[in-house]
């Protein structure tokens, strides 16, 4: 039966050099929390837009719009020709939940005069039957010459939150309109934009068309029936989409970055495999005297490998949960621009599992040339050369 050394003496080990394990905890906690932020950003960013898109909801866009809202043109009439063309969209209380839309990044100017950078979607009543993930979470819907904002939106325009507070106005394309409400769509793109009657927008925009139809559907197998009436009106010259699937590839933009992201965190990765490696090795080193005693009195090589490990993994483990508790408390529901949209990091279950097998992955790597050398340990030079 194998021989091993009781728990105790890897801890005790540790305590006895409390520079040197202050070190492992807290680089172990930076490179921990760096992975838990790296993953939260990628997963949020992902998830944004996934959330964005409506459940059962088809997208009209023009043909030469290349797939984009912002770059799409067509009558707001198509919003009426497809309610009374197609079975299944939906109708609440007779009205058909099929919104035209404008979507538009454009410069506003907040209550304090500076211009900024905003993104500004132009609605009627019936949005607010089709994006069923916006909540109204203070104040009310808006009228002419008013507009609802999303939580975010002070974020997308990089400005202070007391600028678009209910009462504050804004200006909007050289019309004013006062802020009357806000709303919460969480975990989506939304809560970065700024709701404003259409007509009201078209008119200050000096544009007739709408930028899209969002029609919300009374089953996932309806848009075949919408996909025809796009295809069958040649003179509208309109293409259908459903809205998850644009969203998909809207998010696939963002593959470059997320990329980018993922690759600096390997590199710190890797720096830290091999920072912590050096640490082991000159650990090992230190305690050859002590380990060279250990072998002659009886215990293996791999018992020997086991203290070492467990003190490590100690040590790594006490860094990881102090890395956690920071990625918890520093990026949880904080937020982030990007584009012209923003969204909120969100820390869940599996960007802290990411961090955990992450560290533990780089820690284990980093100790195995100090593993090799305890079980290759030559006793009696050990001995002789202490």
């Amino acid at each position: 039966m194998l021989r091993v050394l009781p728990f105790d003496h890897a801890i005790r080990n540790a305590l006895r050099r409390p520079v040197r394990s202050g070190f492992v905890v807290l680089a172990t906690a930076l490179v921990t929390a760096l992975l838990v932020g790296t993953s939260a950003f990628v997963r949020s960013l992902e998830r944004s837009h996934l959330a964005s898109a409506p459940a059962k909801t088809g997208i009209l866009l023009s043909n030469s719009s290349l797939r984009d809202l912002v770059r799409s043109s067509m009558g707001r009439s198509v919003a009426d020709l497809v309610a009374a063309d197609v079975r299944g969209v939906v109708r609440i209380d007779g009205i058909p939940a099929s919104s035209p839309e404008i979507h538009m990044g454009t410069k506003l100017r907040s209550g304090a005069g500076v211009s900024r950078n905003g993104f500004v979607r132009g609605v009627t009543e019936r949005a607010y039957l089709v994006h069923e993930a916006l909540t109204v979470v203070e104040g009310r819907l808006p009228g002419p010459g008013e507009a609802l904002v999303g939580r975010l939106a002070a974020r997308k325009c990089q400005a202070p939150d007391s600028e678009f507070r209910i009462g504050e106005t804004i200006e909007i394309e050289g019309g004013r309109f006062e802020i009357v409400g806000r709303f919460a769509a969480p975990g989506s793109t939304l809560e970065a934009e700024i709701w404003v009657p259409l007509a009201e927008l078209q008119s200050l925009a000096q544009r007739a068309d709408v930028s899209g139809v969002f029609v919300r559907l009374q089953s996932d197998e309806d848009q075949a029936e919408l996909s025809l009436f796009a295809n069958r009106r040649l003179d509208l010259e309109l293409v259908s989409i459903p809205a998850k699937q644009y969203y998909a590839e809207a998010a696939s933009y963002f593959a470059p970055v997320l990329m980018l992201a993922w690759s600096m965190a390997l590199l710190v990765g890797l720096a830290a495999c091999v920072g912590g490696a050096n640490l082991v090795l000159s650990a090992v080193q230190e305690r050859q005297r002590e380990l060279a005693v250990f072998r002659a009195i009886g215990f293996r090589g791999v018992a020997l490998v086991f203290t070492v490990l467990e003190e490590v993994l100690v040590l790594s483990m006490m860094g990881a949960l102090l890395g956690l508790f920071v990625a918890r408390s520093l990026v949880a529901e904080s937020s982030f621009g990007i584009a012209m949209s923003a969204f909120e990091l969100q820390v869940d279950s599996a960007s802290m599992l990411i961090g955990l097998i992450g560290i533990l992955g780089i820690v284990v790597l980093g100790a195995v040339p100090a593993l090799f050398r305890v079980l290759r340990l030559p006793v009696a030079r050990a001995l002789d050369a202490c």
